[in-house]
């Protein structure tokens, strides 16, 4: 059941820690991401980031409505949100949280920035040798024509009440 936008003080209560563990998990894979590929500026994400460390028995990644990899498919709770969301720019769509009984769902919008574009634009703007590799690598690739601001996707996270 979506809850709508999560806050800690907005949450009921007994989704609370469950919320708490699913935020920290996102923070640490969005960090994990952002020094892989180098997004934001760099000295902000290090102080931002230092001794992020997922916590156990969370499970966290990324989806889209229009995907790249087959494999980050939506959980099955997500499905019908990311779907409804797709097309929109990144400011008009809130976090969402799920009450999935014994868990918690949480998703948090990712916004296509300037770095992204490289391999998000519109397809004829993306290299081509980018374009290449990205054929070879992701045959059924649905992510590009995506513009600055736009929603690209979401963070995902479960965790136990």
């Amino acid at each position: 059941m979506l809850l709508a936008a999560p806050g800690a003080p907005q949450a009921p209560s007994q989704l609370r820690r469950g919320l708490s563990r699913a935020e920290a998990a996102i923070r640490s894979a969005a960090c994990d991401a952002e020094r892989r590929f180098g997004e934001g500026d760099p000295d902000a994400n290090a102080s931002r980031c230092e001794g992020i460390r997922a916590p156990p028995g969370v499970e966290v990644g990324r989806t889209s409505a229009r995907l790249r990899n087959p494999r980050n498919a939506p959980p099955d709770w997500a499905k019908a949100y990311v779907a409804q969301t797709d097309g929109k720019k990144a400011s008009q769509v809130g976090p969402a949280l799920f009450d999935l009984r014994d868990r918690v769902g949480l998703l948090r919008p990712i916004e296509i920035r300037k770095r992204c574009l490289a391999c998000h634009a519109d397809r004829a703007e993306v290299p081509e040798s980018t374009r290449a590799w990205l054929d070879a690598a992701y045959p059924r690739d649905q992510s590009f024509g995506y513009a600055l601001g736009d929603l690209r996707g979401f963070w995902w996270a479960e965790a136990a009440k």
